[in-house]
């Protein structure tokens, strides 16, 4: 016959949830019991807008060419190195070339 303790033990399991872990064994309960954060952190964080404007682009052909802001920070960059001469070097033309 089972001790009282260990009864309510059950009836607390059964109610609130827990596994039981007679070895001390960890079992990752704590983390599986918290809700789901995906949702949150999408709605947080903005759809990128490139695709949907490159889409339209090539529905619409009268519509000007769509760079992003990173698109045209990254060409700046390259056009003020290639005037400094420390831009890539021409196609053929490398270190390991010979």
């Amino acid at each position: 016959m089972a001790s009282r303790a260990s009864k309510i033990a059950a009836v607390a399991r059964d109610i609130f949830g827990i596994l039981p872990n007679r070895g001390r064994v960890r079992t990752g309960m704590q983390f599986l019991k918290k809700p789901l954060t995906g949702a949150y952190e999408k709605r947080y964080y903005m759809e990128p807008i490139e695709p949907h404007a490159r889409k339209a682009q090539r529905a619409c052909t009268f519509m000007p060419i769509y760079t992003s802001e990173l698109q045209e920070r990254r060409a700046m960059k390259l056009r003020v190195l290639r005037q400094r001469g420390k831009g890539p070097p021409k196609k053929g033309t490398g270190k390991r070339s010979k």
